[in-house]
């Protein structure tokens, strides 16, 4: 427990490094989380002007109103996976010793528009299905919806750590989905075995990051909350502007993180800005 927790904040730090040295790589989560708020608010006007929110308020949603919402959850996939894209493939050029910018991510997931979308759409659809099980999963009562919603959360999960590879070897490898979704099957089960959960370690750093935020909010709100309505306002803006900037840190942390992962489990060599130990250990065999 303690070595990966130990190991988590050595690969945060080492990815730190990464994106100190490239700083613009933080604009892509900055870009994705506008254009998803964009497909957000455009969706939830159709939405409104159809009458489906009026629909799933009463529970009696139809045909054209599953279509929607397969149509929403494939763009804001496809956004998502674009970014995340070009976030990957400016990370892997910065492993692979290369000085990448904006343009040269953007690029290089615009190269691979056609799998990206294709997967989106796998993704998308796949995204829909699991939040209708949750659903339905909530309206069970008792034990039994407590099993439901514990499936479909390990049924969310186990799909998130089969398809882990897949962007990477789609923008990198240049592989067809299809083929990328097997291959990141085989990485997975030949590298990483039932430990890649436990030495994923930031997610415990994103959380005690979080956590800290959270603290700095509560002081900001007592300290300025005495200076009435123009303090809390200043107060809750600061606190926003927190968790948002760790939101987007780490965002840009996971793709570089899953770039330099990928580069060990694809060939074997550990990145040169990482040490090898440290990598090494994120990937525990059988």
């Amino acid at each position: 427990m303690f070595g990966t927790i130990r190991r988590s904040f050595q690969l945060v730090k080492l990815c730190l490094h990464v994106l100190a040295t490239d700083k613009e790589l933080v604009l892509f989560p900055v870009f994705s989380s506008i254009c998803t708020g964009i497909v957000v608010l455009t969706f939830l006007g159709v939405g409104f002007g159809i009458g489906a929110l009026d629909r799933l308020e009463a529970g009696s949603l139809g045909a054209i109103d599953l279509a929607v919402a397969l149509a929403f959850y494939i763009l804001s996939s496809f956004v998502i996976i674009f970014f995340n894209s070009a976030l990957v493939f400016a990370a892997h050029e910065r492993l692979a010793g290369g000085d990448p910018n904006i343009g040269s991510g953007l690029r290089g997931a615009s190269n691979r528009i056609g799998p990206i979308f294709m997967w989106a759409v796998i993704a998308g659809t796949v995204g829909l299905i699991l939040r209708i099980l949750a659903g339905q999963a909530s309206e069970r009562q008792g034990f039994l919806g407590i099993i439901a919603a514990i499936v479909v959360a390990l049924l969310g999960a186990a799909w998130s750590l089969l398809t882990f590879f897949v962007v990477p070897l789609i923008v990198i490898e240049r592989r067809p989905f299809g083929e990328a979704f097997k291959t990141s099957l085989s990485m997975i089960r030949s590298t990483w075995g039932d430990q890649v959960t436990a030495n994923f370690g930031l997610g415990i750093a994103a959380l005690l990051a979080f956590l800290l935020a959270a603290a700095l909010s509560v002081l900001l709100f007592f300290i300025l909350s005495p200076l009435g309505a123009t303090g809390v306002v200043i107060a809750i803006l600061a606190a926003v502007l927190m968790v948002v900037a760790v939101a987007l840190v780490f965002a840009t942390l996971d793709g570089i993180y899953k770039a330099a992962l990928y580069s060990y489990a694809a060939t074997g060599v550990v990145p040169t800005l990482f040490p090898d130990e440290t990598i090494r250990n994120a990937f525990r065999q059988r």
